[in-house]
């Protein structure tokens, strides 16, 4: 009798056992095990009985799956499941063992990186096999993924705060200055500085420390920078999910942010938490406020917008969400809000926003803070902020880009690596922008909102950090399309058969391992550069607070540079600045030595960090520090007051002919 054809059974995977159904309320009888089980070959007919001397057939169906670690699949090491976290480990235990402390004293022009042990460099690129492993696998499993990610949050922004004896950067150390006089107070400190006009930052704090119960935010400083950048690459995570869907490309996205954000504003600051919130109200918009979603190739109209998928309730829980991060934005930061209220205007104008009165509220409450909480910022440069020429970009270029190259070798190395990486994340998501551009994206919307924060440099001169600003609010969204390039590399290596084209996979297996491993080892590159005068020890502290606490209401502590914290304590009540700040050469001794006699402070705090500083920056000799100090003991008007291993200060003896005003300054 003749094989008839089962097409009634194709729908049926192939190769497994066939299992009849009897009819309604009939018990199911399976042939005895002795019995060979007939299965449905990939051509959907039943063959006859195999002879007596064939080969067995699977006991389970399981079984009779192929092995991925056999024949053309792929290698055994995709199939093994402990592969990746095996990885992991080991790169957590070189990482942690090969730490040693690095004092800045150690440090040269090229900051931490060259000081690190090689168990710790070693670590970084194991990590991201462990990641590319995972990414590579049939379904990747989201409890070691964020394991991984979180172990590259520590490893990157971890550093600093684990080999460094205190908390670095000096502007930190003056934040809590701010928030101190904020606590002790109750009030802000009026023409002093530009940050406490806003000052939500600085209130928040100053009730935290009044509510725990300790003197000032001085222990919250070392370790804010690893607890704001994981809060950061959470936000990215959540708003690749809510941008790109729940994909491998929504994983690699945050590992692009952690591995590239060399800015160094997760330190504690407001535009450290305004970036926070600025992720949150972005994740919120795109998860529920807009339609279709950027990587859908739908295009969208203003007049015809389409209601979310969300439900009416969770869409007005996420609008009354981003109106009160809005409004928390407004005078918290100066920057962040009007760049959301731009960020959500560009969805709406590309038919995307559904509520179209969100982004004018959002910058309506910039504009009346900025017009009037701000007063006090505005009111003595108003005729110079409308006269300034509005696109003057070659300015900001020179202030941010080119004036910021100098100092010796190993800072210019830095500096170039700052801007390798800046434009090779801008190119990478460049490329992605064209393939999604290939895959029938129809809207220009996903690279406009890429490029929207770069107008801070055209619409305001905001200093010599313009760009960096520039490039950290970019980057979040940079990292969606450059996602969608390595996540492209990883998906065409996972489908490849690895016994014939071996070659061909691991390059394409290792495209998104090198890029991340790049990026990761310029950005710590980049993040430690300054360390030698921007990173202190205990005996820095010391003299500073020493002297600090020695001046009388009234009189003035200064260091050279801008290279030890000072105002983190008394505030207003006694006068802190720099003698770069009136005292044009500082590498000149003898001109230096006249211009501290005749307008020096009643305090001089000099530390290791201020001397690696000149160096660096102004080419002095390795006994430049111990030549001032007796240059102006020579003059009889300082003596040595306080000696902490290297970390002086000078105490004057008689009073200055010219009375130097000091200054908070800066915007933040």
């Amino acid at each position: 009798m003749t094989n008839l054809p089962t097409r009634f059974l194709r729908p049926f995977r192939p190769n497994r056992p066939v299992r009849r159904y009897p009819g309604r309320n009939q018990p199911v009888h399976y042939p005895p095990p002795s019995s060979p089980t007939r299965y449905i070959p990939a051509a959907g007919k039943l063959g006859p009985p195999a002879p007596p001397d064939a080969k067995a057939p699977p006991k389970r169906a399981v079984e009779s799956r192929p092995r991925l670690g056999q024949g053309a699949g792929r290698p055994a090491i995709l199939a093994d499941p402990f592969a990746g976290p095996a990885l992991a480990a080991v790169a957590l235990i070189l990482w942690v063992v090969g730490l040693h402390p690095i004092p800045p004293s150690e440090m040269g022009g090229m900051g931490i990186v060259a000081e690190l042990s090689i168990p710790t460099l070693l670590s970084y690129p194991i990590l991201v096999a462990a990641l590319v492993l995972e990414l590579l696998r049939y379904t990747p499993r989201t409890p070691f993924l964020s394991g991984y990610t979180l172990l590259g949050v520590v490893f990157v922004y971890g550093l600093q705060p684990a080999v460094e004896q205190v908390a670095r950067l000096p502007v930190g150390w003056l934040h809590v200055g701010f928030a101190d006089y904020i606590a002790t107070h109750g009030d802000i400190l009026h023409n002093y500085d530009a940050r406490f006009s806003w000052a939500g930052f600085f209130s928040l704090v100053a009730m935290i420390t009044k509510a725990a119960g300790i003197p000032d935010a001085v222990p919250l400083l070392n370790w804010a920078p690893l607890v704001l950048s994981g809060l950061m690459v959470l936000g990215v995570r959540a708003l690749a999910v809510s941008a790109l869907g729940n994909r491998r490309a929504s994983w690699i996205a945050p590992w692009i942010f952690l591995a590239a954000d060399w800015t160094e504003q997760d330190y504690f600051s407001p535009q450290g938490v305004a970036m926070v919130l600025l992720l949150a109200a972005l994740t919120l918009t795109f998860r529920h406020l807009v339609r279709p979603r950027l990587t859908e190739p739908v295009k969208a109209r203003l007049r015809a917008r389409l209601a979310p998928r969300s439900s009416p309730k969770a869409r007005l829980v996420a609008q009354g969400a981003v109106v009160l991060i809005g409004l928390a934005l407004a005078f918290t930061h100066q920057l962040t809000p009007f760049l959301l209220g731009a960020l959500l205007l560009l969805l709406l104008l590309f038919g995307r926003l559904w509520p179209a009165w969100l982004p004018f509220l959002v910058l309506g409450a910039a504009v009346v803070w900025f017009s009037l909480g701000a007063s006090e910022f505005w009111s003595g440069q108003l005729i110079q902020m409308i006269l300034s020429p509005l696109g003057d970009v070659s300015s900001s270029v020179d202030e941010g880009i080119v004036n910021r190259f100098a100092g010796g070798t190993g800072h210019l190395i830095v500096l170039a690596v700052r801007v390798v990486t800046t434009v090779f994340v801008m190119g990478l998501g460049a490329v992605g922008v064209v393939l999604m551009r290939r895959e029938a994206l129809r809207s220009w919307l996903l690279p406009v909102l890429c490029l929207a924060p770069f107008g801070i440099a055209v619409a305001q001169p905001y200093g010599g950090e313009v760009f960096v600003r520039c490039f950290l609010y970019s980057l979040p969204v940079l990292a969606l399309p450059a996602a969608i390039v390595l996540e492209r590399a990883a998906t065409s290596a996972r489908r490849m058969r690895w016994r014939n084209r071996p070659t061909r996979t691991v390059l394409l297996a290792g495209i998104p391992w090198l890029v991340l491993t790049g990026l990761i080892a310029t950005t710590v590159t980049a993040r430690g550069g300054n360390d030698a005068y921007t990173s202190f020890t205990r005996s820095d502290i010391s003299a500073a607070a020493w002297a600090v606490q020695q001046a009388k209401p009234g009189q003035r502590v200064d260091s050279l540079v801008n290279s030890v914290p000072l105002s983190f304590s008394r505030v207003g009540e006694v006068t802190q600045y720099e003698v770069d700040g009136y005292c044009p050469r500082l590498d000149q001794l003898d001109p230096l030595v006249a211009c501290v006699r005749e307008s020096g402070p009643d305090y001089l705090v000099l530390t290791p960090p201020q001397i690696a500083y000149l160096k660096i920056f102004d080419g002095v000799p390795a006994d430049y520090g111990d030549r001032l100090v007796k240059g102006l003991a020579d003059t009889g008007l300082y003596r040595l007051a306080f000696n902490d291993d290297g970390s002086l200060v000078l105490a004057r003896t008689a009073p200055a002919d010219n009375n130097i005003q000091g200054s908070g300054g800066g915007t933040g």
